[in-house]
């Protein structure tokens, strides 16, 4: 694995220039930039959604071979509670509502953000 201060970078690219989700950052748009790097515990599994505290949790659900991860600060910036979460992660996986309380395996992180405003 490579040192935190190169993945920091190659990833700042990926995100910038790569995903396939956005347009490419026009240098027009890099004085409005705000950078924050989550940098996340190793997820473990929880036998129950009891076991998630939204805001504080990161959840990854996994169900009939397609996978979904929210960080953990996506609950407390849509203000959602963990059905909401759930139910949304269940929606970005491309699975009906409610599929996490049918088989679907929940994981959940930790993460440390680390913010930099111009």
């Amino acid at each position: 694995m490579k040192p935190l201060e190169q993945l920091v970078g190659a990833m700042a690219l990926q995100a910038a220039f790569a995903d396939p989700r956005f347009p490419p950052l026009a240098p027009e748009e890099l004085k409005a930039v705000e950078i924050e790097i989550s940098l996340l515990t190793e997820p473990h599994r929880v036998a129950s959604d009891v076991e998630i505290l939204p805001g504080r949790d990161g959840v990854i659900l996994e169900k009939s071979g397609k996978a979904a991860v929210f960080l953990p600060q996506v609950a407390t910036e849509q203000g959602w509670g963990r059905h909401e979460l759930l139910d949304n992660l269940c929606f970005k996986a491309g699975l009906g509502d409610d599929c996490w309380a049918k088989g679907a395996a929940l994981s959940v992180f930790r993460a440390r953000v680390f913010r930099e405003r111009g």
